[in-house]
C-alpha cells in the first residue's frame, strides 16, 4: 500500500487557490478540504458498488481527469492504479496533484480504443465513469474494456430512458448527430438501460445494474464481472474482437 503524502488543510487550500487547470471533479483532498469540481467521485464509487477495501488490487481508470477516482482507490489500498485520460496530464492537474499528494498513481495518455495494445494487461478493477456516451465506437470500447477486465468492471453513463417514454424499455439507443445532448458536441449516443445491460453482456460481461438516476434516469451505473469463455458476440457473429495498433503520440 502507498504511503501518501498526509498535508494540512491549510496546504491544501492554498494550494487550491493556486490552481488553474480544469476543475472537473468533486473530491476530498484531505479532511474536510473539498475539491471545486461538480463530478462527486466518492457518491459514484459508493452508487457503483466499488468496494472499500482494495488492498492488493489493480486498478485502470478510464477517463480518469483530474484523477480523483484513481488516488480514492490508491487510498483504498490498491497496490497498482493507472490512469488514463486523453487529455495531457497537464490540462486537468494530474501531475500537480500527484505530487501535492505523494502518489504513485501512474498515468497513460490515450483511449479505450487504444490502450489494451499500450498496456497488454488485465487489472481487477476497471472504473469507466462518463465515458461511454462521448464515443462513436461504443460496442468497440466495450470490447476492449472486457480485455482490460480480470475481475470487475464499472460502467457509468448517460442513458435515454427520460427521452423514450414508453419505447424505454425497448432495446433502443439514441444518436445525438450534433450537440442535442446536454450542447455537447462529444456526446454521441446514449442507450436505454436495458440496451446497456444487452450491450456490455454481448461484449462479455456478466453485468448488473448498480443504480439508475432520477426516474426515468439519465444516467445509470452498471456493475459487470467478466464472463469465461469468449464473449457472446463472438460465439454468436462470424465478427472477431478488433484491435488497434497503439501510436507513439496520441492526439
Amino acid at each position: 500500500m502507498t504511503k501518501l503524502r498526509d498535508p494540512s488543510a491549510s496546504e491544501a487550500t492554498s494550494f487550491l487557490d493556486g490552481t488553474s487547470f480544469v476543475w472537473h471533479q468533486k473530491f476530498e483532498l484531505v479532511p474536510g478540504v473539498t475539491t471545486p469540481g461538480h463530478n462527486d467521485i466518492v457518491r459514484l464509487l459508493d452508487r457503483a458498488g466499488v468496494p472499500r477495501n482494495l488492498d492488493g488490487a489493480t486498478v485502470i481508470d478510464i477517463g480518469t481527469c483530474n484523477g480523483g477516482a484513481a488516488f480514492e482507490l490508491e487510498r483504498r489500498g490498491a497496490k497498482r492504479v493507472v490512469g488514463v485520460d486523453i487529455a495531457s496530464p497537464q490540462w486537468f492537474g494530474f501531475e500537480e496533484l500527484r505530487t501535492f499528494l505523494g502518489s504513485d498513481v501512474e498515468y497513460v495518455q490515450g483511449n479505450i480504443y487504444d490502450i489494451p495494445e499500450k498496456l497488454d494487461e488485465e487489472f481487477d478493477v476497471v472504473l469507466f465513469f462518463g465515458v461511454l456516451y462521448h464515443l462513436r465506437h461504443p460496442l468497440l470500447a466495450l470490447d476492449n474494456l472486457r480485455r482490460l477486465t480480470r475481475g470487475t468492471a464499472y460502467v457509468e453513463t448517460a442513458v435515454a430512458d427520460h427521452e423514450l417514454g414508453e419505447m424505454a424499455g425497448g432495446p433502443l439507443v439514441r444518436f445525438y448527430r450534433t450537440d442535442e445532448l446536454a450542447g455537447d458536441g462529444s456526446n454521441w449516443f446514449a442507450p436505454t438501460t436495458a440496451t446497456l445491460l444487452d450491450w456490455i453482456a454481448s461484449s462479455g460481461f456478466e453485468p448488473e445494474l448498480a443504480g439508475s438516476w432520477p426516474d426515468p434516469p439519465q444516467r445509470a451505473t452498471v456493475r459487470a464481472k467478466r464472463a469465461e469463455g469468449d464473449p457472446e458476440f463472438v460465439r454468436i457473429s462470424y465478427e472477431r474482437p478488433l484491435t488497434v495498433k497503439a501510436s507513439s503520440s496520441i492526439g
